[in-house]
């Protein structure tokens, strides 16, 4: 037979539209097929198609000894952009449809031999295939049955993006479990403020022993499920864990062919067999009796308890996949957020063969909101096998840098630094725990004497239903994080003080974030192991603050904890400006361009009077607590130079500026590469002698540079 017995029949999930048009059916004709472009997601109808001569014979369509494709029917896609294109039916089309796709270059009839890619079983029955594609160019589609199936009618989803990395190949030593598929998804009704869904998981076995599934004890793999969001907020990028499941007990193991070449059944339901794959839908990952908590299981290890502590649940998020309605958002517009689910096996034997770094895999999904308060969540693109989901993060932003520390388990560090303007820079950092034990309770980022540091944040992921030490729910208190000796430091209770603390266990990301005045460098990044044991830190890189051969200072915000004076008439500025002026409540700014190795820095001056004059100021002495100025203040002092006066234009000026034949450095008498700092302001008349009596003019933040 061409299929083996399924335990349980996918959920579908109801898709509504992305983009694409729906109207679409295709054409029973390769002649004349259905015009469509652009991505999301197209109807088809097959019911009343017939079996054509083209697309049939196909080597690459050879499933199950069949290389034939029933009831077709066609359609013509150009491609919008240049990437890799992946055309899933797993979404939209009732799991009783068993189907095969194919797809071809050009647009004329295919000549048979000819197919880029073609596809029978990715989730279930249902079919995905992916291919590379180029921006303009056009793609013939098929869609059809497998011999011997009538035709359906559903919809298939057209995405273009990265390419998915190969899959590892089936030649690992000893049993290796990985996630092959991402499948398909349950979605749950909203309790309290909290949405629920499940995720299907297709495991394959890549390694040359079988993988245990033995029910009865724990020598059977346990599956997470996690959900992440990246989202922009305020200039910045964050890639953010939103929810996680339990743990789904494995109690039966199938013996398809989904990753490896060829599949070699253990003839047991108690054996993954070498090479061979098995579904678990979103039914059973969802199942909410059937599930176990984290904190019995050592992801390192494998080991885990069995069977697993079972306290009192009840309602229809209880167990599941859970994610906080506020944290969600229909997909697909202009700057909505991305979600992306997770999946992740742990098993004993597995580990023991040292393969339990490569057994989570990752794929995108898109959100729709049918009633106020209620999602759907929907998969779409392809599985990035053997990659953990924080693996997209530098995939879907540029200048993400992301670390892999494997000494004590497997974590990985990301971080990325946002030019925000004004000189203020966001840094970001994500902390991924994939399974050590020793798990992370201190997180630290070297910050320079001198640097402004603000609104610092941090995000975790909540636990649930007991799912702690007795349980109990591990703690939710979020870090706080402090500046001191040099560094910015976060951090949660020791084990010492409560062993349900709000450690960043296994299977769980977490978030540090800040912005300061100083423009980032690659540094050291700390984390701090919280069960007691040697290393008691590891270390790795990425973004941190620079030294500060430029350092914006000296703020009139309010916020600058270095200035000890306050704005004279209480006229405070925004954050990195100087004091508020009588025409701009956000006062002034000082920057600068250029590099002190090529002697070509220029300051720039903005947020200033429309018009008239301004005055580029230097000191040689620090005075960090800040002097009234004017209507504002200055952190310079000791000999003072006027470098120069210049005109307003809009409110800014630049020294040196095209006018100007001589460097910022030898105006103010400080050579390239003395060492010495040179300290800096921009002050300018104010508008009106009433607003901060009884002086007139005004001063921008301060700026250091040293030389």
């Amino acid at each position: 037979m061409h299929r083996s017995i399924r335990r349980l029949p996918s959920v579908f999930a109801s898709c509504l539209a992305l983009a694409g048009a729906l109207s679409a059916q295709g054409s029973d004709n390769c002649a004349t097929p259905t015009v469509i472009s652009g991505t999301g997601n197209f109807a088809f109808n097959s019911t009343a198609a017939t079996t054509g001569t083209q697309g049939q014979g196909e080597a690459l369509c050879d499933f199950f000894g069949s290389t034939a494709i029933d009831h077709d029917v066609w359609f013509t896609w150009t491609a919008p952009s240049t990437g890799f294109a992946y055309l899933s039916l797993c979404a939209g089309t009732s799991s009783s449809f068993d189907t095969k796709v194919a797809v071809y270059p050009g647009t004329a009839c295919p000549a048979n031999g000819s197919s880029l890619a073609c596809n029978d079983d990715a989730c279930n029955f249902i079919s995905e295939v992916g291919f590379n594609c180029t921006a303009g160019s056009s793609y013939v589609l098929q869609i059809g049955a497998f011999p011997g199936s009538g035709g359906a009618s559903g919809s298939f989803s057209l995405t273009v993006g990265a390419a998915p990395p190969p899959t590892p190949p089936c030649t690992s030593t000893g049993p290796d479990v990985i996630v092959g598929e991402l499948i398909d998804t349950l979605n749950a009704s909203p309790l309290g403020g909290v949405d629920a869904l499940a995720i299907g998981t297709y495991s394959c076995n890549i390694g040359n022993t079988q993988l245990n599934w033995i029910s009865s004890n724990a020598n059977h793999p346990v599956i997470a499920q996690n959900l992440y969001r990246y989202k922009i907020v305020a200039g910045a990028g964050r890639f953010e864990q939103v929810g996680m499941s339990w743990l789904k007990h494995g109690f039966t193991a199938l013996q398809d062919s989904l990753c490896c070449p060829t599949c070699t059944s253990s003839g047991t339901g108690s054996r993954l067999g070498i090479g061979c794959a098995d579904p678990y839908t979103a039914g059973l990952n969802g199942a909410q009796g059937g599930l176990g908590p984290h904190w019995q299981v050592d992801a390192q290890t494998g080991i885990f308890t069995y069977p697993p502590a079972n306290p009192a649940w009840a309602g229809s998020v209880a167990r599941r996949l859970q994610v906080a309605v506020a944290d969600c958002e229909v997909t697909g517009a202009p700057g909505a957020a991305r979600y992306f689910g997770e999946g992740q096996y742990v098993t004993r034997d597995d580990a023991l063969a040292g393969n339990q770094n490569n057994n989570s895999s990752w794929r995108e999904m898109f959100l729709t909101s049918p009633a106020a308060g209620n999602f759907d969540f929907n998969l779409t693109g392809p599985t990035f096998r053997a990659q953990s989901a924080i693996e997209a993060w530098p995939q879907i932003e540029s200048g993400v840098t992301l670390n892999t520390v494997t000494a004590t388990g497997k974590i990985l560090v990301g971080s990325k630094a946002t030019n925000l303007g004004g000189g203020q820079w966001h840094y970001e950092y994500a902390v991924y725990n994939m399974n050590s034990s020793r798990n992370v309770g201190s997180f630290s980022v070297p910050v320079p004497a001198g640097t402004v540091v603000s609104n610092i944040g941090f995000r975790d992921v909540a636990y649930h239903d007991g799912d702690g030490n007795g349980s109990v729910n591990y703690s939710g208190v979020d870090w706080v994080g402090a500046v001191s000796g040099g560094a910015i430091t976060w951090a949660c209770e020791t084990q010492a003080v409560n062993n349900n603390a709000n450690a960043i266990r296994w299977g769980t990301t977490y978030n540090f974030r800040f912005d300061a005045n100083v423009a980032p460098t690659s540094g050291s990044l700390t984390l701090g192991l919280w069960t007691p044991g040697t290393p008691s830190t590891i270390a790795t890189t990425g973004d941190v603050p620079g030294a500060g051969t430029f350092l914006a200072y000296c703020a009139g915000d309010g916020v600058d904890p270095l200035v000890t004076t306050p704005c004279p008439c209480g006229n405070v500025g925004a954050a990195g400006n100087g004091c508020a002026s009588s025409f701009n409540a956000s006062g002034a700014h000082l920057s600068a361009h250029g590099a002190v190795a090529t002697d070509d820095v220029v300051l720039d001056g903005s947020g200033m009077n429309p018009t008239g004059n301004c005055i580029f100021l230097k000191g040689d002495l620090n005075v960090p607590g800040g002097l009234v100025f004017g209507d504002g203040l200055r952190c310079l002092d000791g000999n003072l130079i006027r470098l120069r006066t210049k005109a307003l234009a809009g409110g800014a000026a630049s020294f040196p500026d095209s006018a100007d034949t001589i460097t910022l450095s030898a105006r103010g008498g400080t050579p390239v590469a003395s060492g010495l700092t040179g300290y800096y302001t921009v002050y300018y008349r104010n508008a009106s002698a009433g607003f901060c009596p009884p002086e007139t003019f005004n001063a921008a933040n301060g700026f250091r540079v040293t030389w």
